[in-house]
């Protein structure tokens, strides 16, 4: 097994990993390596991660998050959504990490492929957000895909870390289903985190299998503070390689001005009768006073 590349540093420093340590894409799918910013000897800042993608890297796009701050001897993660070229084969891709004015370079091996024999994949958002007390759902895009002819069962599992006590709570929508040769299956992921879910960021781990055939997936979920949760539950995905429909730090879905003044509007609109005689009335007392005063 090859060991994570790590880059590291002077002894006040950090250190840069990436899980796996060497990437395999099938051809016209994706990629979502774990890079994880590892604080040394009580080093901090904010984090900056910075690469490029062409024809000597073999990938065509490449999204992450960045400006997380790091903890003093703590650490921070994101995934890094990887879709590949047109072309195949063994490339390298450099990925450049800051904090503050220390700076160090990884570079990534990554081989793109055609699949080769029956198997099954999945794509997950590179991070979620919600916020304690919430109890919501993800829905777009969440798909298990045939590859190469497979069909079979499929079944997906989830671990969070770290353990702590009251620690959110994800699950699926179904967990088991029927993978047909070509096809593609849609299922919900359900996020949950108690009022007292400890704040933070959690590493999501999910677990694809279908008798000998396990694949592992990482996801960001950062949990928030407390607010009350809107009456439609949004959908709490972040990530800068697809549409976001809620906003970052588990901000929920708020009402236009317009769609908030809506329901007094309808009342209005009820009362057109009393809106109606109110009227007259005040026609009426200025017809009265006008022929006074003449």
């Amino acid at each position: 097994m090859i060991p994570a590349p790590t880059v590291a540093g002077d002894s006040t420093d950090f250190t840069v990993t990436i899980s796996p340590a060497r990437i395999t894409i099938p051809t016209g799918y994706w990629a979502d390596p774990l890079l994880t910013v590892t604080s040394v000897n009580g080093f901090t800042g904010t984090v900056q991660i910075a690469t490029s993608v062409d024809g000597s890297t073999g990938l065509s796009g490449a999204g992450f998050s960045t400006g997380m701050t790091l903890p003093a001897d703590g650490n921070v993660s994101t995934v890094i959504m990887l879709t590949p070229g047109q072309a195949s084969g063994n490339f390298s891709l450099p990925i450049s990490v800051t904090v503050g004015s220390a700076s160090h370079t990884l570079d990534v091996p990554v081989t793109i492929a055609p699949f080769s024999g029956p198997d099954v994949i999945t794509r997950l958002w590179g991070s979620y957000s919600i916020l304690q007390g919430w109890n919501t759902t993800v829905q777009d895009q969440q798909m298990v895909t045939s590859l190469g002819g497979f069909s079979g069962e499929v079944s997906l599992t989830a671990s969070v870390s770290p353990s702590v006590p009251d620690a959110p709570v994800v699950s699926f929508r179904p967990s088991t289903m029927i993978v047909s040769a070509g096809g593609s299956v849609s299922y919900v992921t359900a996020l949950l985190a108690a009022m007292t879910t400890p704040t933070g960021n959690y590493l999501v781990t999910v677990t694809a299998r279908s008798g000998t055939i396990t694949h592992s997936y990482n996801a960001i979920l950062m949990v928030g503070d407390y607010r009350p949760q809107p009456e439609e539950p949004p959908i709490t995905n972040a990530t800068n390689t697809a549409p976001t429909n809620q906003p970052q730090n588990g901000a929920g879905n708020h009402l236009s001005p317009v769609a908030a003044l809506s329901p007094v509007l309808n009342l209005l609109a009820s009362l057109w009768w009393l809106q109606t005689m109110v009227a007259m009335g005040v026609v009426g007392i200025f017809m009265f006073y006008r022929r006074r005063l003449r």
